[in-house]
């Protein structure tokens, strides 16, 4: 039985689609819905001989999380007749939807994919395929 639907958004039309699919589900079972936005946090680079690091990649602003609290208000705007929780978290995006799904006791997960070609999907890896490979529950992937 389906109680808890945890949907990874990162404002994709793929994710929306899926955030679409799982309200639908949810009406089937009488499920609620948990929206997660997985934002990757800064990596820490190492500048081996000075023995210190130097911090790469997007720092997060308070205008960034703004944004995507509005973009998560606007995909449950879409889902009228379900119950929406909405969660931000920073972290590894496969890693955190999975462990989100066990801290929330998440039944099922409902992601979207990003459509990557076979040559990018070797060479980043596919969240949706770790998401899949790692849940233990079941995970539906939106094309």
């Amino acid at each position: 039985m389906i109680h808890h639907i945890l949907v990874a958004i990162d404002g994709s039309q793929t994710s929306r689609k899926a955030a679409r699919f799982a309200h639908d589900l949810a009406q089937q079972t009488s499920s609620r819905i948990t929206l997660l936005f997985v934002l990757e946090p800064p990596r820490m680079l190492s500048l081996g001989f000075l023995d210190s690091e130097i911090i790469s990649g997007p720092q997060r602003s308070p205008e960034e999380l703004d944004a995507v609290r509005r973009m998560l208000d606007e995909v449950a705007a879409d889902l009228p007749k379900a119950q929406v929780e909405k969660v931000v978290e920073i972290g590894r995006p496969a890693d955190t939807i999975v462990s989100m799904a066990d801290k929330l006791g998440a039944d099922h997960i409902v992601i979207g994919a990003r459509g990557l070609n076979p040559g990018g999907k070797w060479l980043l890896g596919s969240v949706s395929d770790r998401v899949v490979q790692h849940a233990g529950r079941p995970v539906t992937v939106v094309h």
